[in-house]
């Protein structure tokens, strides 16, 4: 059999077709991502109550003072706020009728909010003064944001509510800075070993290369005996397909989702 016959042999597989349509729309979804160009800030947060709780105050017999003033309780919220889109964004677009601010629950008042870390000095990222009339308030302003630039902010306020909020207008953001949700504690990073072995243990973990090894073994793997009523065999792989998306679905939701120049290893 000459190479010519087997190449067509080759494209009469009813499933080249599909892989080929698959490929093709996985192009075209990187392409998209690859050339857009959008204009986002946005943030995610992690809150805990130090002392007091979220539905009770300190009881009466105990007093904890911040600057010789009484409080009902001692929260802190930890917010993450960076450029998410590809634009650069300019601290000059910050509309001053209705500043950038960060703000926790109307029941409390923001103590004290400092950058725990922030990406590169020259962002010029600065925590205002608090307004007299918005206690749960503090405005921030900054230089210029480009793609991944931002801030790591704790906020220490007497607020029941652990979730703070960005509020504010800035022209080119019609929908404001987006709240991303609670960011989940990532695992402490282990040490990565060395070694040929290490590195094949890598590149055979790979998920394109399991993705790869998985179609193959399909296309050429042995069928399988079991079980013979083809509605069972169906059930069985549709129930391992969805355990399989799950799974995915539960990864990609609980994925660290700002940048790693932002991590710090007290949000472990």
């Amino acid at each position: 059999m000459s190479w010519i016959d087997a190449a067509f042999i080759f494209l009469e597989k009813a499933w080249l077709g599909t892989l080929v349509g698959i490929i093709g729309l996985i192009a075209g979804i990187v392409a998209y991502i690859w050339s857009r160009r959008r204009t986002s800030l946005g943030y995610v947060h992690l809150g805990e109550h130090l002392l007091g709780g979220a539905s009770e105050k300190l009881p009466s017999a105990i007093q904890v003072q911040y600057n010789g003033i009484n409080i009902p309780r001692l929260t802190k919220s930890v917010l993450i706020l960076w450029n998410n889109g590809e634009n650069t964004v300019l601290g000059n677009d910050i509309v001053a009728r209705d500043p950038l601010r960060l703000v926790v629950g109307d029941d409390g008042e923001i103590l004290s909010a400092s950058v725990l870390k922030a990406t590169r000095e020259f962002n010029d990222f600065e925590i205002l003064k608090k307004p007299e009339n918005a206690p749960n308030e503090v405005a921030f302003t900054f230089d210029f944001l480009d793609a991944n630039d931002g801030v790591v902010v704790e906020v220490l306020h007497t607020s029941s509510s652990r979730k703070p909020m960005v509020k504010g207008t800035m022209r080119g953001l019609p929908k404001g800075v987006r709240n991303m949700g609670q960011f989940a504690r990532p695992k402490p990073q282990k040490k990565k070993r060395s070694g040929p072995v290490a590195a094949a243990v890598s590149v055979l973990s790979h998920p394109y290369v399991l993705a790869c090894a998985g179609f193959l073994f399909a296309v050429y793997g042995p069928r399988p005996t079991f079980p013979s009523d083809p509605k069972l065999y169906n059930g069985v792989m549709g129930g391992m397909g969805g355990f399989f998306g799950m799974w995915v679905f539960t990864t990609w939701s609980a994925r660290r989702k700002y940048p790693k120049s932002l991590h710090l290893e007290s949000l472990e």
